[in-house]
């Protein structure tokens, strides 16, 4: 089993669970994708999903950070209409 320092993981996506629930996304992703393309990939797909979201290589956004922005855009673009 590959370990993995929790502190990697929380300087990209604070909450641990959340982290967790992106890598577990990702390798669900990975896992059809191979399937698909009926491809072995190297190695645990998990161990895939971790390194490709410690390298940047997962999109991700925080739910209430992008919610947040949006009502931001939608308070300015009434303020400029008015």
């Amino acid at each position: 089993m590959t370990y993995i320092p929790r502190q990697k993981v929380t300087d990209l996506i604070p909450n641990k669970f959340e982290a967790i629930r992106v890598a577990a996304l990702e390798a669900r992703r990975l896992n059809a994708r191979a399937r698909a393309l009926d491809v072995s990939l190297p190695g645990k797909i998990t161990s895939l999903a971790i390194k490709r979201l410690l390298t940047g290589k997962v999109a991700w956004y925080d739910r209430r950070e992008r919610e947040r922005a949006l009502r931001q855009e939608q308070t300015a673009a009434a303020e400029q209409g008015e």
